[in-house]
């Protein structure tokens, strides 16, 4: 079969399918003699999307943050607090103690 007798037969059978009303698996099953997987392969391959391939491809940029190593949170009268590694002890107790008096 060629290219176009080949997407005609499966435009036909995509059109069968959608008038059918029936599920996917329930078309297929009904002595179509076509499997669930080539059905899905040509919906896929005839969406829409797929078509409009020709469209030019939008980037966007995104930030990605490492996560911190060796931090906690902590959370004090609903006021998050996050401590990192090398931090100065004198001053979280003091925060944390002005914390408790709010």
């Amino acid at each position: 079969m060629k290219r176009k007798e080949k997407e005609a037969y499966w435009l036909a059978k995509i059109e069968e399918y959608r008038v059918s009303g029936l599920s996917l698996v329930e078309w297929c099953e009904t002595g179509e003699e076509v499997s669930v997987h080539n059905m899905k392969y040509w919906l896929r391959k005839q969406s829409p999307i797929n078509r409009d391939s020709n469209q030019e491809t939008n980037w966007v940029s995104c930030v990605i943050e490492e996560p911190k190593e060796n931090s906690i949170s902590l959370r004090i009268n609903q006021v998050d607090i996050e401590v990192t590694s090398g931090y100065d002890e004198t001053l979280l107790l003091q925060v944390i103690r002005t914390l408790r008096l709010v």
